[in-house]
């Protein structure tokens, strides 16, 4: 009896810590700084808030939480930085979501995890962290430049978007404003939650789930746009909702 009450403290214990640990995992800080990845063979692109853009080259600023919201234009990757104890897949069709936030500055290495195609090997690149200021510094010098929901608005008008869902259109069509992270009633009686899964296969898959009291005649734009003009969308339906993308975090 003895044994087995230990043994079963033991292991309660650390089902415990690790639970703790898990949902930790899938609640980033409110405050975490969002940055774009996108991974393609075989490079690794980010993108800041600001618009800044680099190539197998992430600066972070030290003790600030940082989410990286991960997609893939061809196959199955993963960013792993092994001094942060973090990996994520970045996985064809879906947005991922990974969070760290770096102790002590310096450069740590970024690799690809999965294997990728034949110049696997050579994908990779660094992390640098930076205390607060120099971070600062360095965004400023990298000037300026368009943010990913500026580009999707654009991208949303060129695709004739807009001349449905506005406001003066004459087509029936949901209003997006506000619409990420609210429920959303479906035709078939469900009710789904607007995340980021929901907006992408409402792009490229529109009759999967159509929204009740409206008829399913939005054309599927699969093949029409690529991976990243999807992250530039899903940025801009995103900002429509800006209270819901700061509580949703890296839940995806």
């Amino acid at each position: 009896m003895t044994w087995t009450v230990a043994s079963l403290l033991i292991a309660f214990t650390i089902f415990g810590w690790g639970a703790v640990l898990f949902l930790r995992r899938e609640h980033p800080p409110l405050d975490a700084l969002e940055i774009a990845g996108l991974g393609k063979q075989w490079m690794w692109e980010f993108r800041h808030p600001g618009g800044q853009r680099e190539i197998n080259e992430l600066h972070v600023p030290v003790g600030k939480a940082v989410i990286v919201s991960l997609a893939s234009q061809d196959v199955i990757h993963s960013f792993f930085v092994p001094a942060f104890r973090v990996k994520q897949d970045a996985v064809p069709g879906r947005t991922t979501h990974v969070w760290f936030i770096a102790s002590e500055p310096g450069r740590y290495h970024l690799f690809c995890a999965q294997y990728c195609g034949a110049q696997h090997s050579e994908m990779g690149g660094w992390v640098t962290v930076m205390p607060p200021q120099e971070y600062a510094a360095w965004l400023g010098n990298q000037g300026q430049g368009e943010t990913l929901a500026a580009d999707g608005e654009k991208l949303f008008r060129a695709l004739g978007c807009s001349g449905c869902h506005g406001n003066s259109s004459k087509v029936r069509a949901p209003d997006l404003a506000g619409v990420f992270g609210r429920p959303v009633a479906l035709d078939n009686q469900q009710t789904v939650i607007a995340d980021d899964r929901y907006l992408r296969d409402s792009i490229l898959n529109p009759k999967k789930e159509i929204a009740a009291g409206y008829e399913p005649v939005m054309p599927s734009f699969d093949g029409l746009v690529d991976e990243q003009e999807l992250q530039m969308l899903l940025a801009y339906l995103k900002s429509l909702s800006p209270r819901a993308t700061r509580e949703s975090g890296a839940t995806q």
